[in-house]
C-alpha cells in the first residue's frame, strides 16, 4: 500500500525554471533497453495506498500479493494512479522541500519491493536571483514518457526522464494554483497536451469499480463486498478483512497517520 502526492511545500521564489543544464546531484537515466528490461510489481487485483505503502490485493480471497514501499520522504499527492507510470515500472514524487523525483521499481523477491531505490532528480538548479524552483502535483503522461508538475510559478512543465534538467514548459495557470495543492485544475489528455479544467479535490475512497465497469468492490464496517452493476440482489460478501502476506489484519482506518486509500482496481 503506497501513496506519493504533492503535500504543500514552502516557496522558494517565484523565478522560472531554467529550461537546460546541468546538476551535479542528478544521477544519469536509464537507457530506453535498459528500462524496457526493468523488474515491475504484478499488478493484478485491488490497488492500495497507505502512507507510503503500496500494496496489491487479491479481489477473490483479500490476500495481499504485492507490498512495495516508496522513498521515505515522498509526500501525499492528488495523482493516484497518475503518479505511477502506465507499466508501474515508476513513479515520481514530490519531497517536504518541494524537490522532484523519479524512480524505479526494485523487486526484492516474494511479492515485495521499492520503489525510488537510485531516485533522479527533475529541475531541482537554483535560479540566478538565488530562488529555487520547487514543485508539485507529479504525474505521469498517458503513456508515460514524460512527468508534468506544477511549479511555484504556477507553471506546468514536462520532463523527459532521459534528460531531466531540459523542461518544457506547458500551461500557465492563475495565481495562487501552487498553494493550492489539494486542489486540481489542470490535466494532461491522452495526445499528451496539457489543459485547464474545472478545479477537482480527490479524496480517500474505500471502493473501486471494475475495468469493465460492470462491478464495484465497496467497504463497510462488515467487510469488503461486491456490487452489481444493474442488479437488485444484496451485494455478496467477498471478505471480511484484507490481510498482508502473512495473514496480519490490514488496517483500514489509522488512528495516527494515514488510513487505507484505493488507487484501483486492475
Amino acid at each position: 500500500m503506497a501513496v506519493l502526492l504533492a503535500g504543500t511545500v514552502s516557496c522558494g521564489g517565484g523565478s522560472e525554471p531554467a529550461p537546460s543544464g546541468k546538476d551535479r546531484s542528478a544521477k544519469p537515466a536509464a537507457s530506453p533497453s535498459a528500462e524496457a528490461k526493468s523488474p515491475r510489481p504484478k499488478v493484478t487485483g485491488l490497488v492500495t495506498l497507505a502512507g507510503t505503502n503500496f500494496a496489491v490485493f487479491d479481489v477473490k480471497t483479500g490476500k495481499e500479493t504485492v507490498d512495495a514501499f516508496l522513498p521515505h520522504d515522498a509526500k501525499p499527492n492528488v495523482w493516484k494512479r497518475e503518479a505511477f507510470s502506465s507499466d508501474w515500472r515508476k513513479v515520481v514524487w514530490t519531497t517536504g522541500e518541494g524537490e522532484l523525483f523519479i524512480g524505479g521499481y526494485t523487486d526484492v523477491g516474494r511479492g515485495t519491493g521499492l520503489y525510488g531505490k537510485k531516485p533522479l532528480r527533475i529541475g531541482g538548479r537554483p535560479t540566478y536571483s538565488g530562488g529555487k524552483p520547487v514543485y508539485a502535483q507529479p504525474r505521469f503522461g498517458p503513456d508515460g514518457t514524460r512527468a508534468y508538475f506544477l511549479a511555484n510559478n504556477e507553471t506546468v512543465y514536462s520532463a523527459d526522464p532521459e534528460k531531466p534538467e531540459d523542461l518544457r514548459k506547458e500551461l500557465s495557470l492563475p495565481k495562487g494554483t501552487f498553494s493550492a495543492d489539494d486542489e486540481l485544475t489542470w490535466d494532461v489528455t491522452d495526445a499528451g497536451e496539457v489543459v485547464k479544467t474545472k478545479a477537482v479535490h480527490p479524496r480517500k475512497t474505500l471502493e473501486a469499480i471494475s475495468s469493465d465497469g460492470t462491478k464495484t468492490i465497496v467497504h463497510t464496517d462488515h467487510g469488503w463486498f461486491l456490487k452489481e452493476k444493474g442488479s437488485s440482489a444484496e451485494p455478496k460478501l467477498l471478505f471480511e478483512k484484507l490481510v498482508t502476506s502473512d495473514g496480519k489484519p490490514v488496517q483500514v482506518y489509522a488512528d495516527f497517520g494515514p488510513g487505507l486509500d484505493i488507487i484501483g482496481w486492475y
